[in-house]
């Protein structure tokens, strides 16, 4: 059980890795209700989203009042025969989407049903945000809550560890808050960076991050008009560059953020009401974008409308607002298609950054993103998972997830670490993050010169062609080893 439709795809992917047609895709909740029903061994393992099944559980629905007036079953009479059934119910991130009714149906409806949740970052009640009522008290509902009992820890510490995924290395921009507290206690705003400078700064420091483009990048901006305003510098600077140097060869540069629905029917354009109803489940998790598309709608389509005329004209699509989906879909695979060579796969037809809001930041995989730059303000759960889009595992190209914060949100990235970090609290920073350039630097210069050493205590200079000179098992040896921590 997933939350949002790309998951869904996601997760059906996965599973078919392992076992080809083995899950297959429920498009709709009639789809959904038939498998449920079937007996087919091949229907024993379902993955959908909460949505579909709460839809099939929900009497007021429109279908579900429709096939009433036809005088037919609704998908939650027909489902009857399952009430007292063993189901099984896994909820993958069931940090999010768990809290509404959608999960108060299932649990009532299927009351012998088993419930699983797995999430790397749990809601504890420091970073809860759902609150529940229970007569004049009011409380923070937390993953406990709703799960109830913990089976097992395996935190991201345990997975770094194991090098299940990778490490982090972060750099920090702007200027670091001043630690003493204003009014009323609250903690001091990191002074804001100017985009163009960000801008600038990420294209200097783009081939590096991303091992010469090897792989790709996101950058989080903070509102939808932020990521407008960033669409739009990155064009202007990477003009103004190519006019200068004409070798320069520029980034690809797409922008994905949900559209406002309610502008969706104007303009005379063809309503297509299913994409409407998914973008307004879609934003159910996209709390961002969801609020700045009620302001200035017709604004914000308008620059999604050219985002995606830009991003048709770029890769010889034909994208459109409305099928909105499909334009997300595209993105997705165009950023997992970085693992293709230019050789094999045109660099034109690649993106190198994609600029979000709310999207892509939780729950999205692919090998070949290891770059997230930060111009948005990132705190617990939204922090890890957002840092986490860069860390999964692939070869020796890849050592670990590179975060740029332009925010310099240091303490939020302590306090974050130290939350989901398990009960290995004291070295949890050592093992989740890669020591800063400058300590880095400093080891080498420390390991540098302690190879220099050795091979003066040889009587011989410290080059490659020296090495061949070296006498006997013991000193080459030694010599490995001190080269290792030339490499650690």
């Amino acid at each position: 059980m997933v939350d949002r439709k790309d998951l869904d795809r996601q997760t059906r992917e996965e599973f078919n890795k392992f076992q080809e047609g083995c899950v297959e895709e429920n498009t709709n909740t009639e789809t959904l209700v038939r498998r449920m029903l079937s007996e087919d061994y091949a229907d024993k393992v379902i993955v959908t989203t909460i949505q579909k099944l709460g839809l099939a559980l929900d009497e007021t629905s429109k279908r579900n009042q429709a096939n009433k007036q036809k005088g037919k079953k609704t998908y939650k009479e027909r489902l009857e025969p399952l009430r007292n059934q063993r189901i099984v119910f896994i909820f993958d991130e069931c940090h999010r989407s768990q809290f509404g009714d959608n999960h108060q149906a299932i649990k009532a409806f299927f009351p012998n049903a088993q419930l699983f949740g797995f999430t790397g970052t749990p809601i504890f009640e420091d970073n809860a945000s759902y609150k529940q009522i229970d007569g004049t008290q009011a409380s923070y509902k937390t993953t406990e809550d709703i799960f109830q009992k913990q089976l097992h820890a395996y935190t991201i510490t345990h997975a770094i560890e194991d090098r299940n995924v990778l490490r982090f290395h972060i750099d920090y921009f702007g200027e670091q808050p001043k630690g003493a507290e204003g009014k009323k206690g609250k903690k001091p705003k990191p002074k804001l960076p100017a985009p163009e400078a960000v801008v600038n700064e990420i294209v200097n420091k783009h081939d590096a991050a991303t091992n010469q483009r090897r792989f790709n990048a996101v950058l989080a901006t903070a509102s939808i008009n932020n990521a407008i305003e960033y669409y739009e510098l990155f064009k202007q600077v990477q003009e103004k560059k190519l006019a200068e140097d004409d070798s320069y060869k520029p980034l690809n540069i797409a922008c994905v953020f949900s559209p406002p629905p309610k502008a969706l029917a104007k303009d005379s354009e063809k309503i297509n009401e299913k994409n409407v109803a998914d973008i307004k489940q879609l934003q159910e998790d996209l709390p961002q974008e969801k609020a700045d598309n009620e302001e200035a709608p017709e604004e914000k389509k308008k620059a999604l409308k050219t985002i995606i005329a830009d991003y048709n004209s770029q890769y010889d699509t034909n994208h459109g607002i409305n099928e909105f989906d499909l334009y997300y879909q595209d993105v997705q695979q165009r950023i997992k298609d970085q693992k293709y060579s230019n050789k094999d796969y045109a660099h034109k037809n690649k993106i190198d950054i994609v600029i979000v809001v709310d999207m892509l930041l939780t729950g999205f995989d692919s090998k070949y993103l290891n770059t997230l730059y930060v111009d948005k303000n990132l705190k617990h759960h939204g922090l890890i998972q957002a840092f986490s889009r860069t860390n999964r595992v692939l070869n020796d190209t890849k050592p670990h997830g590179m975060i740029l914060d332009f925010r310099y949100q240091e303490q939020a990235v302590n306090e974050a670490i130290a939350m989901f970090s398990g009960a290995n609290k004291d070295k949890a920073k050592e093992i989740w993050l890669v020591d800063p350039a400058p300590e880095v630097i400093k080891q080498l210069d420390s390991a540098v010169s302690k190879l220099e050493k050795f091979m003066h205590s040889q009587g011989l200079a410290c080059t490659p062609e020296a090495v061949n000179n070296l006498k006997g098992d013991a000193a080459r040896a030694e010599l490995l080893i001190t080269l290792k921590k030339c490499n650690a």
